[in-house]
């Protein structure tokens, strides 16, 4: 769809395309680099790749460009181009940031540069609500030779104590939280009792996508990747670098057992798998169209999915494996991966 932020930047054009195609409008072509002074020439998928690209390349060109045509935008562009700065943030985005924190028209982008802020240590200060919310929980020791600390949700008897943890946790960052408990970051997360308490867990990574530095959100995926609590690490996926998310899903595949569909929520548009269909999600999904009561609308998400998540090599030989199981060789349920065995696969751009 043209106002679809998911696919890769290469689709730019035909997002566009699409754009142009509803409007009635007129299309608009440039083979330069983005400006404040041809801002306009770019459609708005085309100039979200082009400012993606700048900012890689030269991060204060690409601040500068916001700087200038940022407040021109509606609220919802607003937070998908401000979104972009996340890519190299520096010190050096702070007096911007703190402008948009200030000054900006709409809540939700008013947060989030809050959000990048605080990424960068300027969160709000410590102060009577953070600490009430270290009050939910508690910093134990554990073991006896090797004594760690671990980092326990205190039982909540009400519903307004639930509702209560979960606002103050919405208001609050990662570092202030972690100062209360007289922890580093790192350490709470490391010291974190996962598992236990959902809802705490879910607030906590949230915290981390929202104020968490990159490293912190690595660090956070790791520790619940091993405790198999991958619907955490999926709601850490859009901050993980393209091969962290493909570790990530092709671990959760083999080890823990998930369906395709999460592992393409967990990859995005990176993964490149070679024998996805030896994966747990692969016999599965083989039973399930031998079965005698098997119908031809079975199993559509998962063959979807199967294809974005092969790489070339790996979609014809699950092209291969499931024509010998009975499918048919046109059967639109292996629409994806016919284009994706199709495709060159010259890897993503770094």
């Amino acid at each position: 769809a043209a106002d679809d932020d998911d696919p890769p930047d290469v689709y730019a054009s035909w997002r566009d395309w699409a754009t142009i195609a509803d409007s009635d409008g007129a299309a608009r072509q440039t083979n330069d680099s983005l400006t404040a002074e041809n801002w306009d020439d770019f459609w708005p998928a085309a100039r979200k790749a082009a400012l993606t690209e700048l900012r890689r390349r030269d991060p204060s060109a690409a601040r500068a460009v916001l700087e200038a045509k940022l407040a021109s935008e509606t609220a919802d562009a607003r937070l998908r181009l401000l979104l972009l700065l996340s890519e190299r943030l520096s010190d050096d985005d702070i007096p911007f940031l703190e402008r948009i924190a200030a000054d900006d028209r709409a809540p939700k982008v008013k947060a989030l540069a809050a959000s990048l802020l605080a990424r960068l240590g300027r969160g709000p200060a410590a102060g009577e609500d953070v600490a009430e919310l270290a009050g939910f929980f508690s910093v134990k020791t554990k073991g006896l030779l090797r004594r760690s600390r671990v980092v326990q949700a205190e039982p909540l008897k009400t519903p307004a104590q639930v509702q209560r943890r979960k606002a103050l946790f919405d208001g609050a960052d990662l570092a202030s939280f972690s100062s209360a408990l007289g922890l580093a970051p790192q350490e709470l997360i490391a010291a974190w009792d996962w598992n236990l308490d959902h809802a705490a867990d879910m607030s906590l990574i949230n915290l981390i996508v929202a104020t968490g530095t990159d490293a912190l959100v690595a660090q956070a995926a790791d520790a619940v990747g091993e405790r198999d609590a991958t619907g955490l690490v999926a709601a850490l996926a859009p901050r993980l670098a393209p091969a962290e998310r493909t570790g990530h899903a092709e671990a959760a595949l083999r080890t823990h057992g998930i369906s395709f569909e999460l592992a393409r929520q967990l990859a995005g548009a990176a993964a490149r798998l070679d024998d996805p269909l030896s994966a747990p999600a692969g016999k599965t999904l083989l039973a399930a169209l031998h079965r005698d009561d098997a119908r031809p609308g079975d199993q559509v998400p998962e063959l979807h999915a199967l294809g974005l998540l092969a790489s070339r090599d790996g979609a014809r030989q699950s092209l291969q494996r499931l024509t010998a199981a009975g499918l048919l060789q046109g059967d639109p349920r292996l629409d994806m991966l016919r284009l994706n065995a199709a495709l060159d696969d010259n890897g993503a751009k770094p």
